[in-house]
């Protein structure tokens, strides 16, 4: 089971899988020092049961979610208090706005980047 404190519950199972991933052209999303990959959904917030468990006081408890649509990447800004910005933009709340490869996103004091594997 993971620690409170950390950021990332890599230790549950679907960390431990998520983590062997290794598929060419594939996106994933990298801060503080670590990456994971974008398979699916990931849910992005200070609540403990978010995919990524940011501990940043300006997060929302369920902040953003990412979102895989076949060979697309997007995020949505769940009407966090904060807001979510990427490349400096805001999301508009409830929208889903397409992501590239090396964008920035930042939700409260945490940037997050995207990354395409083999890069």
């Amino acid at each position: 089971m993971a620690k409170r404190d950390e950021t990332v519950h890599s230790e549950s199972i679907v960390g431990k899988r998520l983590s062997k991933v290794q598929r060419q052209g594939g996106m994933f999303i990298v801060f503080q020092g670590m990456s994971i990959p974008i398979t699916s959904r990931i849910s992005i917030g200070r609540g403990s049961d978010n995919t990524i468990d940011l501990q940043d006081v300006m997060a929302s408890r369920h902040h953003a979610v990412l979102q895989k649509v076949k060979d697309d990447f997007f995020i949505e800004d769940l009407h966090s208090t904060n807001g979510t910005l990427v490349n400096g933009r805001l999301v508009p709340p409830g929208k889903y706005l397409r992501l590239s490869h090396a964008d920035i996103i930042l939700i409260g004091r945490t940037q997050l980047s995207l990354s395409q594997f083999g890069m």
